[in-house]
């Protein structure tokens, strides 16, 4: 013995509280997505996740919360836009990812049922508004704000009626079923709001 201490070494990887944290949205968001709302119970989170209800509840304060960040999590590659593209071309890219995936995947079904449960639970109202809406609305409104500044948009625009006008036919499709949300959906939409807003004559 020298009378030296080794020193402690840190533990390699993430902290256990933060593994523990995304082991749980990601049970959260495969349950979401393979059996919608009533499959995220907070049991079948807890169990998949390897994790105590206490866990779970460290962080989230139901489990409406818990469910619904699991599924935003699986869901928010779909948010990015690829660079280069013109104002026309990335409204179109973006709004055609949504119907893609509110059409093609068991996203469009939860998002039904998320909604109707955000009347009764303001967690799953807030939560919708804040990581659902609102990152998608800041990604398009900085496209539009974008045209502004290359001359393409009127300078005059209301870009928030702009952005409700560009995403409300789609929610209003898919919680109705009144029409398709068919490829042609994003294309029509972005041609007739830029139509209305455009700055050239």
């Amino acid at each position: 013995m020298t009378g030296t201490e080794p020193a402690l070494r840190r533990p390699r990887g993430r902290p256990r509280s933060e593994k523990a944290r995304l082991a749980i949205l990601a049970a959260a968001g495969d349950l979401m997505l393979s059996g919608g709302l009533a499959a995220a119970t907070m049991d079948a989170i807890a169990a998949r996740a390897g994790v105590g209800k206490a866990t779970i509840y460290k962080w989230w304060p139901s489990r409406g919360a818990v469910a619904l960040d699991g599924f935003l999590d699986r869901v928010s590659g779909t948010l990015a836009i690829p660079e280069g593209l013109s104002t026309s071309e990335a409204l179109t890219w973006q709004l055609g990812a949504l119907i893609t995936l509110l059409r093609d995947t068991t996203a469009g079904p939860l998002m039904r049922a998320l909604v109707a449960a955000a009347q009764s639970d303001p967690d799953i109202a807030r939560s919708l508004r804040e990581r659902w809406l609102a990152p998608r609305r800041a990604v398009a409104l900085e496209v539009l704000r974008s045209g502004i500044e290359r001359g393409e948009i009127r300078p005059d625009t209301d870009l928030e009626a702009a952005l409700d006008e560009l995403y409300a036919p789609v929610y209003y499709r898919l919680f109705f079923g009144h029409g398709l949300l068919d490829d042609e959906l994003a294309p029509t939409m972005v041609r007739q709001l830029l139509g209305g807003i455009s700055a050239a004559p």
